[in-house]
């Protein structure tokens, strides 16, 4: 995957305007930067790097400077723990003895990926740098679980959540991807906001599979007899966990276009449309509650065709209750 095709849609961001305007104003020594998309994350952090050394300041991608830090081959920008790994004192030292050595710009930016890793001792290891930074130097820190970063920490941190993309947005994004119409929009549809998910959904043909599959389910049970004859649903028995969330965000999407009908995205499935109109909304809000329910029951290693069975039932029961 190019590491910039999402560069225009980030650029539109909340989190990217608000770092730009810190950078003309003065950039900040320390941010935040809060997400559960590891993708989006990975090239926003590149966007930064290569607006702040941009000769335009735009992040044009295409000047010396943008080059560089696109090629990794910029002096004064590190990209620290790209896989996600757990952070130890060992990486957290090495940069912080970094940072004090002179720039070859007169500004130096640290770029650290799932900082949330980062063991306690590793994080007030951080904290004097944070505390005390040398000049030019800027620590950007990425985080999906901000709990897990310590309060000294984000109180000398400035803290952006990275957007959540509306639907339509990443529908389009999709399609300028090469993503076929179908794909794109159940991708947009079961994203939740987040571009990384929506481009593994559109190139992973099992997640298709996961999404027909809960469609034909919800569309075919009808009576109790049904439990039967739905049970050999594969997703539902060899993926359970992911069926679920699966059919979660079908069943959200149903609640929406039910409160919402009128506001609701052009790029919904149709088959969502249709399904709404089977379920009333109290309905739909009580069969999430039972797939939480089942989730519970699945972790605890209960049978999970019992399990299903039963959720089956359950949801017919609950369908017919609530008309």
């Amino acid at each position: 995957m190019n590491r910039l095709v999402f560069a225009d849609i980030l650029k539109g961001s909340k989190a990217y305007k608000m770092i730009k305007s810190d950078f003309s104003l003065g950039l900040g020594h320390a941010y935040l930067i809060v997400t559960s998309d590891d993708e989006a994350l990975s090239q926003f952090f590149t966007l930064v790097a290569s607006m702040i050394f941009c000769d335009t300041r735009s992040a044009c991608l295409d000047c010396p400077e943008c080059l560089k830090v696109l090629h990794g081959n910029n002096p004064d920008v590190y990209f620290i723990n790209e896989k996600g790994d757990n952070i130890n004192v060992r990486t957290v030292d090495d940069l912080t003895s970094s940072t004090s050595l002179k720039s070859y710009s007169g500004k130096k930016l640290y770029f650290v990926y799932r900082a949330d890793k980062m063991n306690v001792a590793a994080q007030n290891k951080l904290l004097k740098t944070l505390e005390e930074p040398p000049a030019g130097v800027t620590i950007f820190l990425g985080a999906s679980n901000e709990s897990a970063m310590l309060d000294t920490i984000k109180s000398r941190c400035r803290t952006i959540y990275l957007d959540f993309f509306e639907r339509d947005a990443i529908y389009s994004q999709m399609i300028e991807l090469g993503v076929n119409e179908k794909m794109s929009a159940i991708a947009a549809d079961c994203s939740e906001g987040m571009l990384g998910k929506a481009y593994k959904i559109a190139k992973n043909p099992e997640y298709a599979g996961l999404y027909s599959s809960v469609i034909f389910l919800l569309e075919k049970l009808q009576k109790s007899g049904d439990v039967i004859t739905l049970d050999h649903i594969a997703p539902m028995r060899k993926q359970p966990n992911e069926f679920l969330d699966v059919m979660t965000i079908v069943l959200r999407d149903m609640l929406a276009v039910k409160e919402n009908g009128d506001m609701i995205s052009k790029h919904v499935a149709p088959e969502i449309k249709n399904l709404a109109t089977n379920f009333s909304v109290k309905a739909i809000a009580e069969i999430i509650l039972l797939i939480n329910e089942t989730r519970k029951k699945l972790k605890f290693n209960v049978n999970s065709q019992a399990t299903f069975d039963a959720l089956l039932f359950s949801i017919l029961e609950v369908k017919y209750k609530w008309q």
